[in-house]
């Protein structure tokens, strides 16, 4: 990966899961291969038991996978960590995909939905509300307009919804 790819792979991990996570994520990369649980502690600085949950919750994810060896001088199991570069695709395809689907929901509710907005506060009423309040605001008694901003949510939700189409169609043909 290179710098900004790997930065965004970085940040992608962080909003999934949490920082902790991203400094986990950061020395299994930098290693290269696998690393025990307390190797990945002393590398990060994390405790232990930072390190074990989010290992744990980057393993529910799909993100990383492990392999448990019984130490021989401990008579005890190890556990080793290493980036799931094989599942990482699929993992990402079903985020855009999801995201896409959300997206789309929101989407719809926004072309079927007509906002009426106080002027003074910004309140946001729907035309049902508007209406059950004869179109003043419960606040503050001002006469509620049609939300400005509407056609311009509309369109930036076709935007993102047509970008999110298009990495996903593209990510099909490959």
């Amino acid at each position: 990966m290179q710098g900004s790819e790997l930065e965004k792979f970085y940040l992608f991990v962080e909003r999934l899961v949490d920082s902790e996570a991203r400094q986990v994520i950061q020395a299994l990369y930098e290693e290269g291969g696998e690393l025990s649980e307390a190797d990945i502690a002393e590398k990060t600085g994390l405790k232990l038991n930072a390190v074990r949950r989010a290992l744990n919750l980057l393993a529910e994810k799909g993100l990383v996978v492990y392999r448990r060896q019984r130490h021989p001088e401990k008579n005890r199991l190890v556990f080793y960590w290493r980036i799931n570069y094989e599942g990482l695709p699929a993992i990402i395809e079903a985020r855009r995909r999801a995201a896409l689907e959300r997206l789309r929901t929101l989407l719809e509710g926004e072309e079927g939905t007509y906002y009426y907005v106080c002027p003074n506060d910004g309140t946001k009423y729907t035309f049902e509300e508007a209406l059950e309040h004869e179109f003043t605001c419960p606040r503050c008694g001002t006469m509620l307009v049609p939300d400005p901003d509407r056609e311009l949510r509309i369109q930036i939700l076709r935007q993102y919804v047509s970008l999110l189409e298009a990495e996903v169609n593209s990510a099909r043909r490959r």
